[in-house]
């Protein structure tokens, strides 16, 4: 059993780089909303609706409200930015999405200084690793012998997690074991670097290759990067989610290749060191209001089924 989530989506608005204003001409198009799914799927058990997605004309999502709310608490960067988009990247609003938009600093929380720089972190990580492979790909995928393994498995994960376990608490090893165990985790990273090498070359965009030769690392990750660290230190400073950029221009011109690689990774770790003092010193909730989240959430549902559509 389906129903038409397009009659009830409640918020569908445009958010990524469309919304920051660093779009180029090649830019998709994202969107993303809520739904609220009919009594029957809300209040029995047969059936779920969690989110749907679509490809086409435009990337979009629309998410179970419930869920939605539920990583808006989290302060889930891709979604928090949905609430607080300009109005005229708002596509659709329901009274009942409205009512989730006025109360969207509700959300906000000291949970952003994690969830906002562990996604730059992931991005700084990404950017090392392909460093990697440019400066110093593998030349060959690694085998057995070189490891001075035999080319049959002598110590399965379960044997290594066993070992790691008796090691840790304490126990007598013996030598021998210890190394071989040793040379087969070096083998077994050797292999998995191999094979991250190989997805990464059959799988990278042509136009982020261009520009991680020309500079000597992926710019567009670096853009997001900068932005990530700044939208986190604007909420955690009282700000709320700034989206529409007004550094646009300066994060296209690092996508451009504008910040080496050197400088880029000096400013993550000052930034990083000046959003740990900043976290401290904050005034915003330490922890979201779950109890008020969920009220407000039950309201925009009723909200919707006693509109007259309904």
């Amino acid at each position: 059993m389906h129903f038409d989530v397009a009659t009830h989506t409640v918020y569908l608005a445009r958010h990524g780089s469309h919304a920051y204003g660093t779009n180029i001409e090649t830019s998709d198009i994202d969107v993303k909303g809520f739904a609220v799914a009919p009594k029957s799927w809300v209040l029995g058990f047969a059936y779920n609706f969690e989110q749907e997605e679509r490809k086409e004309p435009e990337d979009k999502t629309v998410y179970d409200i419930r869920k939605f709310c539920s990583l808006a608490a989290d302060c889930n960067p891709n979604i928090i930015e949905v609430l607080f988009v300009d109005a005229h990247d708002v596509l659709k609003i329901h009274p009942a999405g409205q009512l989730i938009r006025e109360n969207r600093d509700l959300f906000l929380s000291k949970r952003a200084k994690q969830k906002f720089s562990g996604y730059a972190l992931s991005q700084l990580k990404r950017i090392r690793t392909h460093r990697g492979y440019l400066l110093s790909p593998p030349t060959h995928k690694p085998s057995r012998e070189e490891f001075g393994l035999s080319t049959e498995t002598k110590i399965t994960a379960a044997m290594m997690g066993a070992f790691d376990k008796v090691r840790g608490e304490g126990g007598h090893v013996d030598p021998n074991v210890m190394e071989l165990v040793a040379q087969e985790k070096r083998y077994n990273g050797a292999l998995a670097t191999w094979h991250a090498h190989e997805n990464w070359k059959a799988t990278r965009n042509e136009k982020r290759a261009k520009l991680e030769a020309e500079f000597g690392y992926d710019t567009k990750h670096g853009m997001h990067l900068v932005r990530l660290l700044r939208m986190c230190l604007e909420i955690l400073e009282g700000q709320g989610v700034i989206v529409r950029r007004p550094d646009a221009k300066e994060l296209l011109s690092i996508r451009d290749g504008a910040w080496s690689y050197d400088k880029l990774i000096a400013w993550a770790e000052e930034q990083d060191a000046a959003l740990e003092a900043l976290y401290k010193e904050s005034t915003l909730r330490e922890e979201p209001d779950v109890a008020r989240l969920n009220a407000l959430c039950v309201e925009a549902v009723e909200t919707f089924w006693r509109s007259p559509a309904q």
